[in-house]
């Protein structure tokens, strides 16, 4: 009995040691595959290059700032745990790397918290590790055709600010006569916001932005989300026409949507920052005209996303994001290279257009931007000042090109805050009582 007593202890022992092992194994497994994971985004947030890892690194910190640091603090704990189990060398030197991982993910959150104070924004963490917008997904309330060019429908996709809603009129009971005092109150126009999606004049759509185009109908704006001309062919004179156009037909409809056209904003990610600077800059030089003619109103203010203001300089450093570079776009919108076509790169870009009398611009973009240099942005805001035209430049520390595509990163909150202060200064959604 003793004998066989022991051996079914030993044979339990052999199990549970076996099993201990095995989940040692799985433990040291998952905070290793974490730890390499938060150690590659950290590492690569501070390689200034344009190799895999830097991109990877700094797309992963525009939107996902917090949930890094705390990836790296439960790789930690995974490898504190494997510890526990038995583990040993490995195990000491995935605990070491997942340490130094979630120290450096600190930097990223310490600039932007920075950054959020000096533009007077109060970050908001739940929305942050939430990501995406709260609420239900933004929709137009209208969908209007605006022009037919080359037998090609261009729309417009309309965001009502509420007031339009609340005293949108309607029908009185049968016979009534409705006395003057008896009439709803007419609310002061709205100031109208020309909205311009990007995708490197190639792709997207209208609407891509809406998020933004909600945003401001939530603040009194009237939104105007509009198409324009995709390449191929090259669009270099017709994209910027068709953003032209559709600013005709909002003017020709202000009393229709009860806004001034005189105080109008253009905005506009990416692409469509571009052409909010190359339209706002190019209508007062005639580089731009309208597409379908009518009385195009010169911008009150211009409010762009990491636009590109020269587009040679994208192409000289070869920017990009790995297959997408500013090469491949500025051959399907321009035709081919700064030497083939001096004139056509002139033409769409914005720094050579900078004269007095602009309109007050805010140009948002992030200080890693891969695609679109931010030494462009730096550069348009110096020949701004020379000329005395009011202008801000919102840096987000570590933002890659498109870092407000998740609402709720720390960028876009950052950048919403900074929106808010310059439309308070140089363009409320309405004057007048």
């Amino acid at each position: 009995m003793g004998t066989a007593s022991t051996v079914a202890g030993s044979a339990a022992d052999a199990r549970e040691s076996a099993g201990g092992v095995w989940g040692r194994r799985v433990v040291t497994f998952f905070a290793a595959v974490l730890t390499l994971l938060v150690a590659v985004i950290v590492v690569g947030v501070f390689i200034p290059s344009t190799n895999l890892v830097s991109v990877i690194g700094t797309i992963f910190i525009s939107f996902f700032t917090l949930h890094v640091f705390l990836a790296g603090l439960v790789a930690i704990l995974l490898a504190l745990w494997a510890r526990s189990l038995g583990g040993r060398t490995a195990v000491m030197i995935i605990l070491v790397i997942a340490i130094l991982a979630a120290v450096g993910a600190t930097v990223p959150i310490i600039s932007l918290v920075r950054a959020a104070d000096r533009y007077g924004a109060k970050i908001s963490w739940s929305d942050h590790l939430r990501v995406i917008a709260a609420g239900p997904r933004a929709m137009p309330d209208q969908t209007k055709v605006f022009a037919t060019v080359d037998g090609k429908d261009l729309k417009v996709d309309i965001y009502l600010p509420a007031s339009a809603k609340r005293n949108a009129p309607s029908a009185p009971a049968y016979n009534t006569i409705m006395s003057d005092a008896a009439m709803p109150a007419k609310t002061p126009p709205t100031a109208p916001v020309v909205s311009i999606h990007g995708g490197g004049y190639s792709m997207g759509e209208r609407s891509d932005g809406r998020n933004w185009d909600r945003w401001f109908a939530d603040r009194g704006y009237t939104v105007f989300d509009i198409d324009y001309r995709l390449d191929p062919p090259v669009t270099w004179n017709l994209a910027a026409q068709d953003v032209a156009c559709a600013m005709a037909w909002i003017a020709s409809h202000a009393s229709e949507y009860n806004i001034s056209p005189d105080r109008m904003l253009l905005t506009g990610q990416s692409a469509g920052g571009g052409l909010d600077v190359q339209v706002g800059y190019g209508l007062g030089d005639g580089t731009v005209t309208s597409s379908c003619g009518g009385d195009v109103p010169q911008p009150k203010a211009i409010f762009a996303l990491y636009p590109p203001e020269d587009f040679a300089l994208g192409w000289h450093i070869k920017s990009g994001l790995g297959q997408i570079s500013a090469v491949t776009f500025n051959t399907g919108y321009i035709g081919g290279s700064p030497d083939q076509f001096p004139e056509r790169y002139r033409a769409v870009s914005a720094i050579y257009h900078v004269r007095a009398g602009l309109p007050p611009t805010l140009i948002a973009a992030g200080a890693s931007d891969h695609l679109v240099p931010y030494s462009g942005h730096t550069e348009t805001v110096e020949k701004l000042n020379a000329v005395g035209v009011p202008n801000v430049l919102v840096t987000i520390p570590y933002g890659e090109h498109g870092y407000d595509l998740f609402w709720g990163s720390i960028g876009a909150q950052i950048t919403r805050q900074a929106v808010a202060d310059f439309l308070a200064k140089y363009l409320p959604p309405t004057v007048g009582p």
